[in-house]
């Protein structure tokens, strides 16, 4: 049975947090064995938002690096550098002429992306979704590793292939979601927004934090009303993040946490999530450490190879469904 496709990828805008791995990284690691999966780094979507690229390069080696030491496999598949497979441009070039200019200004992530880079208001943000489109649709990707509630991040790159197939006759097969739910971080300043890194330091855990830095962010956590460890997400959303977070990175059941800590106290109930979150980072900041920036290269112009191989053959067949000109 053929695998299916699967395409993701992460802009290296900063250092990698809890939300990273949980949401995704654990997640890609999990399914390199059944799919056919190429990671992207999307350096050049960062440059959508990046008001300088002074360290670009720093942070791409390193976030890769780290996707390496998360459990990325480059035998089981593609890592690469998008930068360096043109295709991506020019198949987001062929797609710019599919959608009206009107349907990418109420895309909701345009909106709050400008909201939160006022500055950054260009054409590419605009055309972000586009690109992400021909990001996907190059590889015929067919499954997308985000949950449910991430749909309508994906509904372009849909609507784009059913425009293509209908101006030009079948060719993509639409793609979706692959993850029915995958587990929110929050910030541990405020339970009600995502962890970011865009946010204070205190406010979330990076993959990179030592063990005195978790435990003083832990320790620092907001938290709700009342002396007893229960986990009750409507009334006390704080506590039941930490529960979670508790739940994900030691394996034990939240029934399980609940039962061992319910008087335990804030002070020992913290010190147990950070204790288990820092056991958890340990041997990814170990293997982390273990790579040089030379064989981050190396996988990356590797992954890069295999992945342009693809897509060179990909857009040729979508230049000959269009009908353009081969010079050939």
């Amino acid at each position: 049975m053929k695998k299916e496709i699967v395409l993701s990828g992460m802009r290296p805008t900063g250092e990698l947090h809890l939300g990273n791995y949980f949401g995704a990284l654990k997640r890609w690691a999990g399914i390199q064995s059944d799919h056919e999966c190429y990671w992207m780094v999307a350096d050049l979507h960062s440059l959508t938002t990046l008001e300088s690229t002074a360290d670009i390069e720093k942070k791409t080696i390193e976030m890769t690096a780290l996707w390496l030491a998360a459990g990325l496999d480059p035998k089981k598949s593609s890592v690469f550098l998008q930068s360096a497979i043109p295709e991506h441009g020019e198949l987001a070039s062929i797609f710019a002429t599919l959608l009206p200019v009107s349907m990418l200004e109420l895309n909701p992530t345009y909106k709050e992306m400008t909201e939160a880079h006022p500055r950054s208001g260009s054409f590419g943000l605009l055309n972000y979704p586009v690109l992400q489109a021909a990001d996907i649709l190059l590889y015929k990707a067919t499954r997308v590793p985000v949950g449910r509630d991430q749909e309508p991040h994906i509904e372009i790159t849909r609507e784009i292939a059913r425009r293509f197939n209908n101006r030009f006759g079948e060719f993509f097969a639409e793609p979706h979601a692959l993850f029915e739910k995958i587990p929110k971080i929050y910030s541990l300043k405020d339970p009600t927004k995502k962890m970011s890194k865009s946010h204070s330091p205190d406010s979330y855990i990076g993959l990179l934090d030592d063990a005195d830095t978790v435990r003083e962010k832990i320790m620092g956590a907001v938290t709700d009303s009342g002396n007893e460890i229960v986990y009750d997400p409507e009334s006390k959303p704080a506590l039941a993040h930490l529960i979670e977070l508790l739940h994900l990175a030691s394996g034990q059941a939240v029934e399980a946490i609940e039962k061992e800590y319910k008087s335990a106290g804030y002070a020992n109930f913290k010190k147990a999530v950070a204790e288990s979150i820092s056991g958890l980072l340990s041997p990814i900041q170990e293997r982390f450490r273990s790579y040089k920036p030379a064989d981050v290269k190396g996988v990356l112009a590797e992954g890069t190879a295999k992945a342009r191989t693809v897509a060179q053959k990909n857009l040729g067949d979508i230049k000959e469904k269009i009908g353009l000109l081969n010079l050939k």
